[in-house]
Parts: C-alpha cells; sequence; structure tokens
C-alpha cells in the first residue's frame, strides 16, 4: 500500500498529539493494516512540514499506547490489534533513563539464554558448582588472557585474576596498593564508583586537572610531588563522566610520571573494545607498576559481573587473599558464559554490534543537542558529556527533567572534585528505541532552551 500520510485537518492541541489520534482512528477503521510500515522520522516530518521531534513525540506516544512497535535496524510497523488491546492493558510508564550507564541491546540476551542451555546440556554444571581457585580456574583465564591480546594487552596467564566485575577488582587494587585515608589521584571528573569507594574505605580523593585528552601530565608530576599519593586511578578511553579518550602519545608521558615518582597506576578500561584498533594502555608500558582492569559488563550485559585484571606479579598472593576475604571467587558459571562467548567468537561479534549502537546513539545526541554537546570524539561510547553555562543549576536541570519523566544522574555524584566544571552525563544506552531515544533528547534540549525554572536551596 502507498505510505501512510496523516492528513490533520484543523489543528486543535499539540501536532503529535493530533497524529497519533488520527492514527489511531485510521486502525481502528482499516484505512491502516497491521504490518504498516511507516516512515522515518526525517521523511514523515518533511511530508508534513513539522518538526522531527515533533514526529519523535508522536511515535513514542502511539508506541506507549500500543499502536506501533520499532524493531531496530527494520523501522517503525503498526500492531495487530489484538497486540494493540494486549499492549494497552500491560503498558507501564515510559523509561526515559539517561543516568543508567547499560550498554544497549545486540541481541546478547537469547545468546547469553542459549549458551546457559548449552553449558547444562553438556553437563558442564556440575565442574561449575564447586570451589575453584581465587585467581580464577586456569580454562578461563587462558580464555580471558586471549581477550586481553586482542585488546592490546599481552599477559601471562598466572598475572590474571577473574572477578565479580571491574568494581570488585578496583576495590581489590585499591585494598593491595593503599591504606585507609591514603591520598589517590583521579581525574577532576572521575566515575561515581571511585567515589563512593573512596567514601567507603576513606580514601581521600585528588582531582588532577583535565583537558581534551585527559588528565594533563603536569599537573599529575606536580600532583605526586607536592602530595603523598602513590596511586593514579583513571579511564583512559572513553572516559566517564567526560567520554575524553586519551591518545597514545598521552599514555606514554603519564606511564613515564608514575615510574618517576614509584608510583603505581589502577587502569579502569571498561571501554577498551569499543575504538575499532585497540589502544595500547598505558598498563602495557609499565605492567610492573600497573593494575589493569576490564569488565564484560558493557561488551555483554551487567548482570554478569565478570570482569578481569591484570596484577603486578609481586602482589599475585596480596590480591588472591583479597579476593578470598571479600567473595573467594567470581562465579563459575557467569565465568563460563563469558569464555564460551571469547572462545567460539560471538563476543567479537557483539562487541561489533556495541560498536554500531554506540555510533548511531552517539550521532542522535549530537544532532538533536548540536551546539551544546563538546566536539565528537573519535571513539563514540554509551554516554556524553553535557557541559553547562554558570546560568544553568544542574540540580534544578535534573529536577525539571524529573517533572518530565526523564531520569537524569543526581546532582550529589556529578562532579565534587571540579566544582569549576559543571555538567551531566547522558548515558545512551538504557532507552532501547532509537526513537524513544530521540525524543528523550528532544525533551532534554526543550528545557536546557528554556528558563532555570526551579529553585533548589
Amino acid at each position: 500500500m502507498s505510505d501512510w500520510i496523516p492528513s490533520l485537518g484543523q489543528k486543535r492541541g499539540p501536532i503529535y498529539l493530533s497524529i497519533v489520534k488520527k492514527l489511531e482512528a485510521d486502525i481502528t477503521s482499516g484505512i491502516v493494516t497491521p504490518g504498516t510500515r511507516l516512515l522515518p522520522l526525517r521523511e514523515m516530518a518533511d511530508r508534513l512540514k513539522v518538526s522531527v521531534g515533533t514526529i519523535s513525540k508522536a511515535y513514542t506516544r502511539a508506541e506507549s499506547n500500543g499502536l506501533i512497535s520499532v524493531e531496530v535496524g527494520r523501522g517503525t510497523f503498526v500492531n495487530e490489534r489484538n497486540q494493540t488491546i494486549s499492549n494497552l492493558r500491560q503498558t507501564s510508564p515510559i523509561s526515559k533513563n539517561l543516568a543508567l550507564n547499560v550498554p544497549p541491546a545486540t541481541g546478547e540476551k537469547k545468546l547469553i539464554s542459549e549458551t546457559l542451555k548449552a553449558i547444562a546440556d553438556d553437563q558442564s554444571m556440575g565442574d561449575l558448582l564447586s570451589y575453584l581457585p581465587h585467581q580464577g580456574s586456569r580454562k578461563h583465564r587462558d580464555s580471558i588472557c586471549q581477550w586481553l591480546s586482542s585488546q592490546n594487552m599481552a599477559s601471562d596467564v598466572g598475572h590474571i585474576m577473574i572477578t565479580p566485575g571491574a568494581q570488585h577488582a578496583i576495590d581489590i587494587a585499591m585494598r593491595t596498593v593503599a591504606k585507609p585515608g591514603s591520598t589517590i589521584l583521579t581525574e577532576s571528573m572521575t566515575y561515581s564508583g571511585m567515589m563512593a569507594l573512596a567514601v567507603q574505605s576513606s580514601y581521600r580523593l585528588n582531582g588532577i586537572q583535565m583537558d581534551d585528552k585527559g588528565i594533563i601530565p603536569e599537573a599529575l608530576d606536580k600532583a605526586f610531588a607536592e602530595t603523598d599519593a602513590r596511586v593514579l586511578y583513571c579511564t583512559p578511553t572513553i572516559q566517564t563522566p567526560t567520554g575524553v579518550v586519551m591518545p597514545e602519545d598521552r599514555r606514554r608521558e603519564i606511564a613515564t610520571i608514575i615510574k618517576r615518582h614509584d608510583a603505581f597506576i589502577i587502569e579502569d578500561d571498561a571501554y577498551a573494545f569499543l575504538p575499532e584498533h585497540a589502544l595500547r594502555p598505558i598498563s602495557a608500558e609499565i605492567p610492573e607498576r600497573s593494575f589493569y582492569i576490564i569488565s564484560f559488563a558493557k561488551c555483554l550485559a551487567p548482570g554478569l559481573r565478570i570482569g578481569a585484571m591484570v596484577i603486578p606479579p609481586r602482589f599475585r598472593d596480596a590480591c588472591a587473599n583479597a579476593m578470598r576475604v571479600t567473595g573467594w571467587m567470581a562465579p563459575p558459571i557467569m565465568a563460563e558464559i563469558v569464555c564460551r562467548l571469547i572462545d567460539n567468537k560471538e563476543l567479537a561479534e557483539q562487541v561489533r554490534r556495541k560498536r554500531l549502537q554506540a555510533n548511531e546513539r552517539d550521532t542522535i545526541a549530537r544532532r538533536v543537542l548540536e551546539g551544546w554537546l563538546p566536539p565528537k570524539n573519535k571513539y563514540p561510547g554509551f554516554h556524553v558529556w553535557l557541559p553547562l553555562p554558570t546560568s544553568r543549576s544542574p540540580a534544578a536541570l535534573v529536577s525539571q527533567a524529573s517533572l518530565a519523566g526523564i531520569t537524569l544522574s543526581s546532582p550529589d555524584t556529578l562532579n565534587p572534585l571540579d566544582p569549576a566544571h559543571s555538567g551531566i552525563r547522558l548515558c545512551l544506552g538504557s532507552i532501547e528505541q532509537l526513537v524513544r531515544l530521540e525524543s528523550t533528547l528532544v525533551e532534554v534540549k526543550s528545557i536546557l532552551e528554556g528558563s532555570d525554572s526551579i529553585s533548589v536551596v
């Protein structure tokens, strides 16, 4: 059939609601049949002479009403009538969460389910229900060692520890080289999980000035010289919250400074997989002084809770003991899932899909929020940094967004180490449908362009 173009007639109220009402009427009358593919956002906007944001809001409302479904990579389709009724009964408020940094879906649920079934069917489950070495089984560490090599971080399998997520690995590394009350150097805008760990373990964080390439070497050198700090925690690849990527020449400078001050680095490389050509970690330059940490939460699924850490040889026993007292070992069944996906190349395919999603979502964010975001990185991730002018209060923005049903990062976790640079991290992965992500960002832009109407005492 020909493309569905709503005849809006006399416009009463918001245009996007008129589009939704017309679509529902045409479905009810049979003019629009189940399975009909609606025009893409921009094409529909051009045909109706309205903004893309208007069409985005219309499609989002129609989806929440159960009229249509958005299929990633295929398009937007009209639902079957009985499916529409079922959807209407089951509809829950649309999640518009830009605070939770989760990876976008790329088929990992089905893949993990099938892998778990295969583990049960080939009778491997029994071996995975026993106590294993604190570092993880040799078989699992062999697989992760291969993955690390593909990420430009070659290591001996004996120096690898499998952990229940990257956060646990950070905790173990900190316990090993720092004591409560120690000063820890970080980027001036750092990961909220590191801030939470500092509070829990009484570390004193000292933020190091950054530029568009990450930590400034001269500022780091000065901080080591002027404080008693001997540990640097940082995320050089797609830094959180800023998204900055440290170039390799800067990484070598940082490694030289750490070595000169007889210090250590805890390198959180959770997003190492996103650059198509893996960047050489700082840790690869000074393996005897580094705790190199990766996570499989961002390239697979957060619920697997599997990370890995490359440990300096002299600290292997201390880290194994720290694992023993804080959890004994990483869950072997979860590790088995990850390692099977490494071995059969399915993880590499998931990484490819995640990169495509990161690029697509970053493109949407930069189109919608043009003029508000910093220049695009060479390697997009699942979050972008939204700097705010001094005239805009982050707390007020969070409150205004909340009134619109949008969740943004709490002001308490934004930037306590560098209050001069105010901003919000926008996470782009938790909203599954791209049309919904775009409409949510359109609402954020509308709030940004409006007045700072909420006073926060």
